[in-house]
């Protein structure tokens, strides 16, 4: 639980950051994890939809959402399942940097940038080399009491079947990147030669 004096800080900062939510802030000020915040949303279903993510950042307008829900309905008559924010992102409203922003604003997760980041196979291994290769996670941090792993694409699905995998009292914590960044070091983790010019 938080106090009010330490929700009344949260208000705070949410009105002199504009654009954050009170859930993202409070878990930036370390008073609630992201975990909690997730949890909440999803059981009171207040978790905004990509879509209106999309519309508060000024990323889409009301008349792009609705092309682009509507292009995914025919898709899904087509038999092809595709995320709205990639919808977007074929229809060329948006750029994938600011899909990251929206996903990131949707999820309560931090971007992470992995240039400079070398997975090891110890790392990769503690959620299991293949689990980790097939959803596109990189493990950043493994510690007695906490895993952070960073996704391209999060869905609920993915987030839930990774908070129950975790041994009891591990905290997870998610961060996104840019797919590509995470299939880079999936390469550099099962191919040395991909970050060096010889072959």
């Amino acid at each position: 639980m938080i106090t009010q004096a330490q929700l009344d800080l949260a208000l705070k900062r949410q009105k002199q950051q504009k654009g954050k939510y009170l859930g993202q802030i409070l878990t930036e000020m370390g008073l609630v994890s992201q975990e909690k915040i997730n949890k909440v949303l999803d059981a009171f279903s207040k978790r905004k939809r990509i879509g209106e993510t999309l519309i508060d950042l000024e990323i889409i307008t009301p008349e792009q959402l609705e092309t682009a829900l509507q292009k995914q309905k025919e898709l899904q008559k087509q038999g092809v399942r595709k995320p709205l924010g990639m919808v977007v992102l074929e229809l060329g409203f948006t750029n994938y940097d600011n899909y990251l922003l929206a996903l990131s604003k949707h999820f309560n997760m931090p971007i992470v940038f992995l240039e400079t980041f070398y997975p090891t196979r110890a790392l990769q291994g503690a959620l299991g080399e293949k689990y980790a290769m097939k959803n596109k996670i990189v493990v950043l941090e493994n510690t007695p009491s906490r895993i952070k792993l960073a996704l391209a694409e999060p869905t609920p699905r993915l987030l839930e079947e990774v908070q129950k995998a975790a041994p009891m009292g591990k905290t997870v914590e998610f961060y996104l990147a840019n797919p590509y960044e995470i299939d880079s070091c999936l390469r550099k983790k099962f191919d040395p030669f991909a970050v060096t010019r010889y072959r």
